[in-house]
Parts: structure tokens; sequence; C-alpha cells
């Protein structure tokens, strides 16, 4: 398989801690994430290898693993072995090639054979023994490894069930306040806790409610992809929400108060005199909760737009024809 170094993925050292691989990932999500990057199908590729990375190094055991085994951690896990507990000196006291015995070797590179962990875990777990071997063992329940020289028996073939992939679709509102949604997968229904704050997008697993293993392999993982419908009054970006606040030619002119929606109703706000049309209001935690961190929010950002008036009267157009020449304006 084509290795990917995701300490590089998400621009850290191989010895960052949890939090920098965290702020790492954060960043590079918004960066690249589809809500920024509409149609961009290169940064929808970064967007989900920036996701497949920090699901690998922020979890302590799989982190391990690919430290350990690199491009194989998954596989390893899969076939039920455990960091740590893996009996090399059995594994060298029973390979003799032809049936003969060698000493144990103390090197990696002896057992290895020069090569690295990755390849021999391919001798062991994939390419080790020939096509003929491999389909005469298959074929025989009680075969084991001595045959080939290894010295430990496998009496079944343990694999992991396949991951399922399903997609959910959620209102803004649903986002912001966060929900339960209730979706069928495989004639199972089941319920879905979405947190507060989540973008469209992302994904949320569900470990063990994939596809059943085989051998006694542990069941396949679900990963649910969350997309959120466009809203009517809001635009969202990263965190903060964005909307459109309509106001007369007078206020703007003269001042006033203008509503504002909010995810939790209107907000007054002043309107300063002589408003320009496209000024932005600022309402600060007034946006989206941010993801995992409830407690913080985004902003909100209002765009004012005036609205001119319409069938003016003939004294109205008096009115301005005269405010025109006060301000010397070309007519």
């Amino acid at each position: 398989m084509n290795y990917k170094d995701y300490y590089s993925i998400l621009g850290v050292k191989k010895g960052a801690s949890k939090d920098e691989i965290k702020k790492a990932y954060r960043k590079l999500a918004r960066k690249y994430h589809p809500d920024v990057n509409p149609d961009d199908k290169e940064a929808a590729r970064k967007f989900n290898e920036i996701g497949e990375a920090y699901e690998v190094l922020s979890d302590d055991e799989n982190r391990k693993l690919y430290d350990q085994v690199g491009a194989d951690w998954k596989k390893y896990k899969q076939a039920g072995a455990q960091s740590g507990d893996f009996n090399w000196q059995q594994y060298a006291r029973g390979q003799a090639g032809q049936g003969g015995r060698h000493a144990y070797s103390r090197t990696t590179e002896d057992f290895f054979g020069g090569g690295d962990f990755s390849d021999f875990f391919e001798q062991i777990f994939g390419g080790g023994i020939n096509r003929g071997q491999q389909r005469q063992r298959r074929a025989r329940p009680g075969a084991d490894f001595r045959d080939a020289g290894y010295g430990w028996d496998v009496r079944t073939e343990s694999r992991k069930g396949k991951d399922i992939t399903a997609e959910l679709e959620i209102t803004l509102e649903e986002a912001y306040r966060g929900t339960e949604k209730s979706v069928r997968v495989n004639k199972n229904q089941m319920k879905i806790k979405i947190p507060k704050g989540i973008y469209s997008g992302r994904r949320l697993k569900l470990k063990g409610r994939g596809q059943p293993g085989t051998g006694g392999g542990e069941p396949g993982d679900l990963y649910i992809k969350v997309t959120i419908k466009p809203h009517e009054v809001f635009t969202r970006e990263d965190d903060d929400l964005y909307t459109n606040v309509e106001v007369s030619l007078y206020k703007a002119l003269l001042g006033g108060t203008m509503e504002v929606p909010t995810m939790n109703g209107t907000v007054k706000i002043k309107v300063p005199a002589e408003s320009q049309p496209g000024r932005v209001f600022r309402l600060r935690g007034y946006g989206m909760p941010v993801f995992q961190q409830e407690e913080k929010k985004g902003d909100l950002f209002a765009t004012l737009q005036v609205r001119l008036p319409e069938k003016l009267s003939k004294k109205e157009k008096e009115m301005f024809r005269e405010l025109a020449e006060i301000r010397k304006e070309n007519l």
C-alpha cells in the first residue's frame, strides 16, 4: 500500500503533542473545508487526507501502531495483534526455512533481513508465503505456519468487517443547537447524536456499527457524513455567520436602530447617521458554537443595505431636487 506520512500531511514533527496535532488539524481543516472551497476537488481531497491523518495521530493506540509499522498499521491492528505483545523470540526460534533451526537474533535488521517492520509484516500477513501455499492453508482450517517455518498456529483467518459510510442532511439550526437524528443503515435503525457546531462535510464515527467481521474479527465502523442545508438568511464561514440587513434611506442618513436576525431571534443595534450601503456591523458571540468547544462561539456579521423610496410624490421629488441643488449635484 502507498505510504502516507501523516505527520507531514498535518505539518507537525513526529514528536508533536496531541494539542499541537489538534491545532494543526483545525487550521488545515478550516483552510480546505468544503464550505470554504465549494466544487474544489483538490481541496476536498486534501480535506479528507487531513481528516485521515488526524484520525490516526489523535488516537494513542493508532498512533503507536503507525509509528511502529507505518503504512501497515491498520492491517496489523485488524489482524488482532497489539503493540508490544508480539513474541519476536518465538518467531526467531521457529523460522527455519527447510526445517532447520537457528539461534535467536538480537537485532531487528537480523529479523527483517535488512528491511523494516512493514516488510516483515507483509511477509507474515501478506505475501510471505507463495500463492499455492496460501490457497492450500486457506483450504485446510487446521493448517499452521509451521509448514512454512514460522513456528505458530493460525487456526482461523480473523478479519475486521468493512466500514460503512452514510450521509445525513441537517439544517443550520440543528447544527447550531445540536440534535439527535434517527437513521437507517443496512436495515438497522439507530439514533445519531449530532454535536453543536458541526461542519458540513464532517464525518462522525460510530465504532463497531459497520459490517460484521469474519472468523471472530471485530465489526467495521460506521461513518456518518453530515451535510448542512443552505440557509435562507445566513451564510456560514467557519464559526462565523453572515447576513444582510435592509434599512430605509432616511434611517441610513439620519441614524436610528435596526433589527438584526440571529440564530436566537432578533437583536436591535444602533445605526449611526450617514451610514453607507455595505457597512458591516459585527456582533460578537452571535455566530456558531465552535465544534467540540461549545462554550465558545463565532461572530455574526451584518451588512447594511439601503432601501430607496419608491413612487415619490411631486412634493417629494421637489424636495429631493432642492437637496441635490444644495449638495451641488449635477442631475
